[in-house]
């Protein structure tokens, strides 16, 4: 299963996300699933670094990709919140038509630390 968690402040705006695992609905290279959630997660990172230039920090390695958003006034902005809102409304789409292969997650990170989440929201 592929699970995404989007990770959001205490105000509400996504910070960044994390997507990992594998969804096993088709053979690799061949997953629609997959296929899915990996071009609607890149296209947002996309966005972010070069439609609107901002600096990400990234992590990718097989089913994994973070991306963290910094806590300046642009990254938090109009723009950056509605790349990845607009992410966030595909891979719940994609949840809705492959419930047991995906699912997408609020997390609220804890004020003032890069760690893991404080508390999750399915």
């Amino acid at each position: 299963m592929i699970t995404v968690e989007v990770f959001r402040g205490a105000d509400g705006r996504i910070r960044g996300f994390r997507a990992q695992g594998h969804a096993g609905y088709g053979e690799y290279g061949n997953d629609i699933v997959c296929a899915a959630v990996s071009a609607i997660t890149q296209t947002a990172v996309l966005g972010l670094l070069r439609h609107l230039g901002l600096p990400v920090r990234l992590k990718q390695a097989d089913g994994y990709l973070e991306c963290l958003l910094s806590d300046d006034e642009r990254s938090q902005g109009q723009a950056a919140q509605s790349v990845l809102a607009t992410m966030v409304l595909g891979l719940q789409e994609v949840q809705r038509q492959y419930p047991e292969r995906m699912r997408v997650r609020d997390a609220v990170r804890v004020p003032g630390k890069a760690g893991a989440p404080a508390q999750a929201r399915v």
